[in-house]
């Protein structure tokens, strides 16, 4: 049976182990969308995958006669047609705000981890990457205070965005500053790792491999 054809239902095309992936699935369980899943692996993207996502990324978001190939543009398609719980300010100062902290985390956690991730990077890029994270991570630490989401009373994208990156520290390698000054931030993590939507996020393969 054809991958894309008779589909009366939404369906992510994910990898079980990428955080853009898990990233998607704390944004459908928080605001409670059904929707069906199908693994892939991100190394062989079949042909009529690849005809509707051009880039072979993942994930892909096929709602009837939609494809949306970009995560941080399938949050923004959820957000506006399930607009509760919303993730994204109402209010165009504090959306832009959100969208300027969203650009920070994407070039200085995303896009590394995303080398991390890839099997056909090299070891010395990987190290690399790795290095950028946690120096990205020792200048961030400012940003966590003690309120219950990442600068929020209430979850947002920007924690569905910075939970996965987080949960994959220990797996890759990765460390979080010892000093004092990283309180904020561990006590953010054992706070989200409970949280409903982030522990029904995380895929069976996550939890073999990444628990």
């Amino acid at each position: 049976m054809s991958l894309l054809n008779n589909r009366s239902s939404m369906v992510l095309f994910q990898n079980e182990m990428g955080h853009r992936s898990q990233k998607i699935r704390m944004v459908l369980s928080e605001k409670g969308i059904a929707c069906d899943f199908e693994s892939l692996d991100p190394d062989s993207i079949p042909s009529e995958i690849l005809e509707v996502n051009p880039s072979g990324n993942l994930p892909l978001l096929i709602d009837r006669e939609l494809s949306l190939y970009h995560s941080g543009l399938i949050v923004e398609y959820l957000d506006e047609r399930f607009p509760h719980p919303p993730l994204l300010p109402v209010y165009p100062v504090a959306r832009a705000q959100t969208r300027l902290i969203l650009h920070r985390f994407e070039s200085d956690w995303c896009e590394p981890m995303d080398i991390i991730e890839d099997l056909a990077t090299t070891k010395n890029e990987k190290n690399k990457s790795k290095k950028i994270i946690e120096k990205n991570l020792a200048n961030s630490l400012g940003l966590f205070n003690n309120q219950n989401f990442f600068r929020s009373d209430d979850l947002t994208v920007l924690d569905t965005v910075i939970m996965p990156i987080l949960f994959r520290l220990p797996y890759f390698g990765i460390k979080i500053p010892s000093s004092n000054s990283a309180k904020a931030l561990n006590e953010y993590i054992e706070r989200m790792r409970d949280y409903k939507s982030f522990s029904e996020s995380i895929s069976e393969s996550e939890k073999e491999l990444l628990i």
